[in-house]
């Protein structure tokens, strides 16, 4: 499978010493989650944009339509659940990777300092990132046991490279929020397609895990953790094209 792409960010406190800005965040992350693609990925939102557009007629109305009524599906690019669970497995391949690399890089001390503003869940930040590694790391082996269950060969981890985004606190949390996003809209779009009706289960149990994990990251990040009241879904091009950015194989 051939796969993945790249990052965004601003500052609810913009003196403080951490310096963290959703704006900042928010370019940064969608420039290192899609590059030159990342026009692909819907904007998150921040409750502290709204300072930004004061005065401005381009501010996004409360009262827009953004995910106010249900998606529809998008097309059925799989051959069968295989493929499925395989493109399944590439994404939780990539968000572990990701978080172990990160988690490696970045010293527990500098991560927690982005979140000064967050009081006593600052101490709490690096283990519940830890526990969130953890659960893409099950995923992805579940899913390649499920492949081999199923008589298929698990795809291989591609080799990833993630640049600064493992390297830089606010750039770290920033991408995750965008791989997250990512994740979730790529089990939406992917679930409907599946035909052994034993396998929906334990698909909307992981897609509802990564939810969780995804409004964990937006809120580190500055962003309003659940935005919409319905999540738009991705079909596997789409998501694969914002995915490649990470493949270097």
């Amino acid at each position: 499978m051939k796969n993945t792409d790249k990052n965004a960010i601003r500052d609810p406190t913009p003196d403080s010493p951490t310096g963290r800005s959703t704006s900042r965040r928010r370019v940064l992350a969608a420039s290192a989650i899609l590059g030159a693609g990342a026009a692909g990925v819907a904007p998150m939102v921040s409750a502290h944009d709204h300072d930004d557009y004061e005065n401005d007629d381009e501010a996004p109305k409360d009262d827009a339509p953004m995910g106010d009524e249900p998606p529809e599906a998008v097309p059925d690019e799989f051959e069968n659940d295989i493929e499925i669970l395989n493109y399944a497995r590439t994404l939780e391949l990539l968000e572990a990777e990701f978080y172990t690399q990160g988690l490696q890089n970045i010293d527990d001390a500098t991560l927690q300092q982005q979140f000064e503003e967050l009081g006593t869940i600052q101490d709490r930040v690096v283990d519940r990132l830890q526990v969130v590694r953890d659960h893409e790391v099950t995923h992805a082996e579940v899913l390649g046991q499920t492949v081999e269950m199923l008589g298929g060969q698990p795809v291989a981890s591609p080799e990833f490279d993630f640049g600064t985004a493992v390297e830089q606190p606010d750039e770290f949390v920033a991408t995750g929020a965008l791989l997250e996003d990512v994740g979730v809209s790529a089990y939406a779009g992917a679930a409907p397609s599946i035909e052994n009706a034993d396998l929906v289960p334990p698909a909307l149990s992981i897609h509802s895990v990564e939810a969780r994990h995804a409004s964990f990251l937006r809120e580190l990040n500055g962003e309003i953790g659940f935005p919409v009241a319905f999540d738009q879904p991705r079909s596997r091009s789409e998501v694969l094209e914002l995915a490649s950015g990470f493949i270097v194989d």
